[in-house]
């Protein structure tokens, strides 16, 4: 019911004592009690007690009303309180009292405490409580704040307990969609009512449908309940009537087919009722559930990347990823400490510090607290980077004022420097766009080459026909067959109705929910090359109900009403936006170079010819890391938990898996891409517009060429460079060190280096994974995660049962279905930070220019030549009204993963 937080501050006045810190306690929660029933309570300076079993008996001096001035002394918890009221607001709904004396001492008299009430509907009460203290003697802070926030969740049970009837629930929004209506019948209204109370009512058209597809927000009561549905006609004479049990709406699965039947008992028609979500009872209480979860902790871990308090002793330890039950994950091995040689300078602090802030305040009224009350240690940043603060606070007044006035919610942050993505905009139902994205996109890891439709393919996939009437054996011989299998994300609780798996987020800091449930699919995908050259969508399913046809529903273009068709898309790019995040992106190039940078560390010396080639390739990488497990990935408030579908578990699970199966270099550019059927040459495999694979090669041979020259110089010519290679114990050490399971443990690492050409690939490997595969993997968010519908990081209802025949699914299922407001800002928000442009990009490069002046020169050109090439190419593509593909230019590609 409440939510907690602590920030630095003194929140209620001035310190109390000029010379100590003061600290501050909030508790936030919802009373399903109209406010004047709360503040009737509340104001009652002398009679908690009847409400609040905690207090114990309660003298107030003087007797009478509640007045400023006024003390109440009482017992509670075995210690002695004497408090005075300092304020009381009868119209603001507003109270205040200072603490006089407690015996024994825990706090300094003088702690303020304030209880605001708000209304937050007319049946519910926003209730804000918030204390500065500061501690007596050394009693340590943290302590009295917990004491504080279990005290102030007391507060408000009692509050429930004594205001509200029956077991509390919090409103539900709902949307009501027609199914089948008879003819005969003629519809005016629809009814929402429980225990006899009007909830909702729903205009209809004559022939049944809502007039408005908007979600209503409905306050249920009881929990052993009905929600009634009343049909009435154009007379509000009532026609007929259904319902389902209040508790059917607060767990999974969300929709419900309700009939109704006339008095007769005869059915007369099928509405569906479907949770939207189950939201606050204000609307800002989502987004400041969210950011006093993370409250004092946040702040603090942001900050450990300037004020961590490691050390660089030589060695850097190595850290392991745990489940939530304490076993190690088979993951890459991390640096158990920030050193301070890695940590994020200030100025970039500062920028990703604000730009989290965005995220967090996106829907909150508490753009102030940031920057009226510093959390702590912000005042050690320097003075830009506070001005920073401000201004990002600005900038999202700004946003949170366009929030009532843009028709549209998923274009609300874009403007300005900040455009919009047109093309993605326009063009994201369609089928050949959202093809194109799996080679052009965010991941085009994903895709692979079909040679045997029959060997490769489920036999449910064996049917289908393209538009001209080939079948899968015929477009596999075309070279123009193609398939994408999601299995890795048949994890979490399964839905046996929808077929959907599910996942709510949970806060261990409020012991409590985050957010709505959120769902996704283990989708399975063909994809085809039409007549005309351009990839499309041949068809896919969603649910893994087997293999055979007809096990699960198959959606093609031709065979799936088009709003159908739009919603199981919605689902299926949204689960390959899972797949990308967590293993293709943070998984395989963040998480995955970190046991390489801090091998490098421990064995390498920066003297060493292999470390020269490294080092400009791994900056900023492990303050970037470490970041991400403090906020995306922590275990104590992950932003990812309530934001993607998969919340942060079950992603660190698929990632886990894959990393299982991941080979050092089977598992390199080239080696991947083979895996998947796809060589440097595209008329082998007739995709011609495959731009990772095309550049991604350029920038692969450019690089073999530059470290084989370089090495090469280093080492000698023919095998007495390989014998070089062999003896040098600096390389055995790296080996030793990489596959050892007590350190990197990474052991598809070569176990020695015989060759010149062995370290060249193992080298290239390795700058590869940290240049151009981020690029590839990252910098296409920009153009297609930023707007929501095209790639979304969750979706808040399973697909809707089947319509019947010749009708389809209500186009307001396709809103209710994507994410919220809340959410679709972090989404593009995010989108925006992760893209940030460096400022070391490639076409920067300097390292070994001085020693090795002719292998450096070469590459140079190489990288321009490429630069050249990429926009002349990208120029053409943009006149022919298609995509360009710029994220591996060297212009734009950093040297090192740093953002």
């Amino acid at each position: 019911m409440a939510h907690t937080g602590t920030l630095g501050g003194s929140g209620c006045g001035q310190p109390l004592v000029a010379a100590l810190k003061a600290h501050r306690t909030v508790v936030d929660g919802t009373i399903d009690a109209p406010v004047e029933a709360v503040w009737a309570k509340l104001r009652d300076f002398g009679g908690w007690p009847a409400w609040w079993p905690a207090m114990g008996a309660t003298a107030v001096t003087p007797p009478g009303p509640p007045a400023v001035g006024q003390e109440r002394a009482f017992t509670a918890n075995g210690r002695s309180y004497v408090e005075a009221l300092t304020w009381l607001d009868e119209g603001a709904h507003l109270l205040e009292y200072r603490l006089v004396s407690a015996d024994p001492p825990l706090l300094d008299a003088g702690a303020r405490t304030t209880f605001e009430a708000v209304p937050a509907g007319a049946r519910s009460t926003r209730l804000t409580v918030e204390c500065a203290f500061q501690p007596a003697y050394n009693v340590d802070a943290g302590v009295i704040r917990g004491g504080q926030t279990a005290a102030y969740e007391s507060i408000m049970e009692g509050l429930q307990h004594a205001l509200v009837e029956g077991p509390p629930l919090r409103p539900l929004r709902l949307t009501v969609t027609k199914n089948e209506l008879r003819r005969e019948v003629t519809a005016g209204h629809l009814l929402l009512t429980m225990g006899g109370v009007v909830l909702h009512r729903l205009r209809l058209t004559g022939a049944g449908t809502p007039v408005s597809a908007d979600a209503v927000t409905v306050q249920l009561s009881r929990a052993d309940a009905e929600l009634r549905l009343e049909l009435l006609d154009a007379k509000d004479t009532p026609v007929a009537a259904g319902s389902v049990a209040v508790g059917a709406l607060t767990t999974p699965p969300v929709t419900h087919g309700v009939v109704l039947s006339n008095p007769h008992g005869d059915p007369v028609g099928t509405y569906t009722v479907s949770v939207v979500n189950a939201p606050p009872s204000s609307t800002v209480e989502a987004a400041t559930a969210l950011l006093f979860s993370l409250g004092k902790s946040l702040a603090e871990q942001l900050l450990q990347t300037v004020f961590f308090m490691g050390h660089d002793d030589g060695r850097w330890a190595y850290g392991e990823y745990t489940a939530a039950d304490g076993t190690a994950l088979t993951m890459p091995k991390y640096c158990a400490v920030l050193p301070p040689s890695q940590a994020i300078r200030p100025e970039r602090l500062g920028q990703l510090f604000a730009r989290n802030a965005e995220f967090l305040y996106a829907q909150a009224e508490l753009l102030k607290l940031l920057v009226d009350t510093n959390p702590p240690g912000l005042e050690e940043l320097p003075q830009a980077v506070r001005d920073k603060l401000a201004k990002e606070a600005a900038l999202q007044k700004k946003i949170k004022e366009r929030v009532t006035h843009e028709p549209s919610p998923f274009r609300l942050t874009f403007g300005g420097d900040h455009p919009a993505p047109e093309r993605v905009i326009e063009t994201w139902r369609d089928d050949e766009e959202q093809a194109a994205q799996m080679i052009r996109g965010i991941n085009p890891m994903k895709l692979r080459r079909v040679t045997d439709a029959a060997a490769e393919l489920p036999p449910a996939f064996h049917g289908l026909r393209d538009d001209a009437g080939r079948d899968v054996a015929a477009l596999a011989a075309a070279n123009a067959l193609f398939y994408a299998d999601y299995a890795e994300l048949m994890v979490g609780e399964l839905d046996e109705e929808t077929g959907a798996y599910h996942h709510q987020a949970e806060s261990a800091v409020l012991d409590s929910t985050v957010g709505g449930v959120k769902y996704w699919y283990a989708p399975r995908l063909v994809v085809y090359k039409t007549l005309a050259g351009k990839l499309s969508f041949l068809g896919f399913t969603l649910t893994r109900r087997g293999d055979a046809p007809g096990d699960d529903e198959m959606y093609t273009a031709a065979g799936t009403p088009p709003v159908r068709y739009t919603l199981a898309k919605i689902h299926l790019t949204c689960a390959d936006n899972q797949v990308h995040q967590f293993v293709s992106h943070l998984g395989m190039t963040h998480l995955l170079a970190e046991p390489f940078i801090v091998a490098a560390h421990n064995v390498l010396p920066p003297s060493h010819i292999v470390s020269a080639l490294l080092a400009v390739h791994f900056q900023d990488t492990i303050g970037i890391n470490f970041l991400a497990r403090q906020t995306l990935v922590s275990t104590v408030a992950p932003l990812t938990d309530a934001t993607f579908s998969v919340g942060t578990g079950h992603a660190l699970s698929i990632f886990a898996a894959a990393y299982d199966g991941w080979d050092f270099l089977g598992d390199n550019f080239v080696g991947a891409l083979a895996k998947r059927g796809f060589t440097a040459d595209a008329a082998a495999d007739g995709l011609h517009d495959f731009y990772y694979r095309e550049d991604g090669f350029r920038v692969w041979n450019a690089l073999t060429r530059y470290v084989s020259t370089v090495l090469h110089g280093h080492y000698g010519a023919g095998t007495a460079a390989d014998d070089a290679v062999a003896a040098d114990p600096v390389l055995a050490a790296w080996c030793a060190e990489m596959r050892d399971p007590a350190a990197a443990g990474v052991a598809s690492f070569p176990a020695a280096f015989t060759t010149v050409g062995a370290l060249v690939e193992a080298v290239v490997s390795i700058i590869f994974l940290c240049s151009a595969q981020h690029a590839a993997v990252n910098f296409p968010q920009r153009d297609y995660v930023a707007y929501v519908p095209n790639r979304p990081d969750s979706v808040r209802l399973p697909m809707p049962p089947r319509p019947a025949a010749g009708a389809d699914n209500d186009e307001a299922v396709v809103g209710a279905t994507l994410p919220d407001v809340a959410v679709s800002v972090f989404q593009t928000l995010f989108a925006h930070l992760l893209t940030t442009p460096s400022d070391a990009p490639v076409s920067s490069y300097a390292a070994l220019k001085e020693d090795h002046p002719a292998a450096w020169g070469a590459f140079t050109a190489d990288l321009a030549q490429l630069q050249r090439d990429i926009e002349a190419r990208n120029a053409a593509l943009v006149a022919a009204n298609e995509a360009p593909y710029p994220y591996l230019a060297p212009e734009n590609m950093p040297l090192s993963i740093d953002i």
